[in-house]
């Protein structure tokens, strides 16, 4: 049933690297230390599609890219539709197990005038428990990178879908704190910036461009807002955006760039030809355009491979902090159900709750009671009993898994859950 998955909406710009982010969290979880404590396992249901078919393709660009400059972003991937996954969770050698649901907002939807999407994505934010901000992290700061003439910042907003995220937001609701959210701005593709002892400029930059978001969501007493940088492959790093052209030779049509001395064109896959005006014809990429109605037009990143290992990083941080932050969710209901008990005798009911209203405004204690109970929100949780989910979070937390203040990781706001 839908409502015993832990739902996680993924947002942000049209291939950003989700769908690899979500092929990084398993690989990392299925072959990482934490591997004895939780596995993951992607289920490949709903829409059919297959991370480990991602990860397979991942390792063999690794092997085939090398000391070649090339385009990850495949055109042909482009949908009209949600794309859902579903990873389930289980502690070996037991029976316990709990799923989530990623649904991966395309970043096409945002484009006005698609109001069946805008209703859905509505929609999808009112009832989720989860928001991860996918950021394409070479637009977000080449836009500031004063040497680059194709990208800036009006190009990184749109690419970013940073206005359009600013009103779907505004659907937000904590309920006065009765229905806890989770935010997490993830910066993706962020390889180069890390190796350069950047990150830190990542996380100003997100601060900045996804300033009005975080200002809207402070004050909702229970969304917490955090900012979880991520190599999504490790040995793969951003070199260079150019303008996105394409080259009709052989009857193909393939994407390209043209070097700086206009004696070679290199294709997507990193083949470089010498120009031969007998092959080659060169035209705009007419796909360049950001979106509908607009005149601004995006370049492309061209990556570069720097070793044979796939090594994404970070990945695992977002299923961690998501069990933490439910868990906490949980429990906080459930604190505030062992005070109600005591509601016939109302002094003692506030001597009970002072820890809680002391916590919370006007109203919230009463709102977490009226909309959600422990018992129906621990059904996430699949077949593991709140204990042992407890019991799970303090072996990954002593087990020093779970990141803070450290690789870029940032808490910008925490919610009141673990007040209590």
């Amino acid at each position: 049933m839908a409502d015993d998955l832990l739902k996680i909406l993924m947002m942000g710009g049209q291939r950003s690297g989700k769908s690899s982010m979500l092929a990084g969290l398993v690989e990392t979880m299925v072959n990482g230390p934490v591997k004895q404590l939780i596995t993951v396992n992607d289920t490949k249901s709903g829409t059919g599609h297959d991370l480990s078919r991602n990860i397979r393709d991942l390792k063999l660009r690794l092997l085939m890219t090398q000391d070649k400059q090339f385009l990850i972003d495949d055109e042909a991937n482009k949908t009209n539709a949600f794309s859902d996954y579903t990873l389930e969770f289980a502690v070996p050698g037991t029976s316990s197990k709990m799923r989530m649901l990623f649904s991966d907002v395309n970043g096409e939807f945002y484009d006005k005038g698609h109001q069946l999407h805008d209703v859905e994505i509505s929609k999808r934010i009112r009832e989720y428990d989860v928001f991860l901000v996918a950021i394409d992290t070479p637009f977000l700061m080449e836009a500031v990178n004063p040497d680059n003439k194709l990208c800036n910042e009006p190009v990184n907003l749109s690419y970013n879908h940073v206005r359009d995220l600013e009103d779907f937001f505004t659907e937000l609701d904590d309920k006065e704190g009765a229905d806890a959210k989770l935010v997490i701005f993830v910066p993706l593709k962020c390889e180069k910036w890390v190796r350069e002892g950047k990150v830190e400029s990542v996380v100003k930059r997100v601060e900045e461009v996804y300033g009005r978001i975080i200002h809207n969501l402070s004050p909702y007493t229970n969304v917490e807002i955090d900012i979880l940088p991520i190599q999504t492959v490790g040995n793969i790093v951003f070199a260079e955006q150019c303008r996105a052209m394409v080259c009709n030779s052989d009857g193909k049509q393939r994407r390209c760039s043209i070097s700086a001395d206009k004696r070679h064109v290199r294709f997507e896959d990193g083949t470089v030809e010498p120009i031969d005006p007998s092959r080659h014809k060169f035209d705009m990429d007419n796909r360049a355009k950001i979106r509908e109605g607009s005149t601004l037009l995006r370049p492309n990143s061209w990556f570069r491979t720097i070793g044979k290992e796939y090594a994404p990083h970070n990945c695992d941080q977002l299923a961690f902090y998501i069990l933490q932050f439910y868990l906490a969710k949980v429990l906080f209901a459930k604190k505030v159900e062992e005070a109600h008990s005591f509601k016939h005798k109302f002094f003692k009911f506030l001597k009970i709750c002072g820890t809680v209203i002391a916590v919370l405004s006007g109203g919230a204690v009463l709102g977490i009671l009226t909309y959600y109970t422990a018992k129906y929100l621990s059904r996430k949780f699949g077949t593991f009993t709140v204990d042992q989910m407890i019991a799970l979070v303090d072996k990954i937390k002593a087990g020093g898994y779970i990141k803070s203040n450290c690789d870029g990781i940032k808490n910008i706001k925490p919610s009141k859950l673990y007040s209590l």
